[in-house]
């Protein structure tokens, strides 16, 4: 498992890898969590044995209303998701974060467990109490943060009561 993280990591760095990962890992990953019930992903093997912790995250396409899911890297404290919009250092934000900003109603697969959330936009002290943590977890951020003068959207994903 280290030999795989370690190979993820380095080739994330890389700009064909990253290609490779928008149009090919990304759908392949999205189908496999979904077809395996939150078991397996191209991130991770069943329980405990997470490359990087993944969620699918379904939000409502800011146009079009129809429900929208991927793959997306997080970090859990207290009850809440921290998401990270890097999309992989692309000049564009991921549509993803363009759809919880008009509709923060959202729900999120980790593994079996699925949940409704609300999200809102993370605070610059929380954007700055997890960037460390998000870089520990996968130090690749650094370098999708060096291909783009754009500013990451962050997002703090909440539970909905009921769900």
């Amino acid at each position: 498992m280290r030999f795989y993280r370690a190979l993820f990591i380095r080739l994330g760095r890389t700009a064909w890898f990253t290609w490779l990962s928008i149009n090919v890992v990304v759908p392949i990953d999205r189908f496999v969590y979904r077809r395996s019930g939150g078991r397996f992903s191209a991130l991770h093997f069943g329980r405990g044995r997470a490359v990087l912790p993944t969620l699918l995250l379904t939000t409502a396409g800011r146009k079009s209303g129809t429900p929208r899911t991927t793959p997306v890297v997080y970090l859990e404290e207290d009850g809440r998701i921290f998401v990270m919009a890097s999309n992989f250092g692309q000049e564009r934000h991921p549509a993803w974060s363009a759809n919880l900003l008009a509709n923060p109603e959202a729900s999120v697969q980790i593994g079996t467990r699925r949940m409704d959330v609300r999200a809102r936009v993370a605070t610059d002290d929380e954007k700055a109490r997890f960037w460390p943590r998000q870089l520990a977890l996968y130090p690749t951020w650094e370098a999708y943060r060096h291909r783009t003068d754009r500013e990451f959207r962050a997002f703090v994903l909440e539970q909905t009561p009921g769900s």
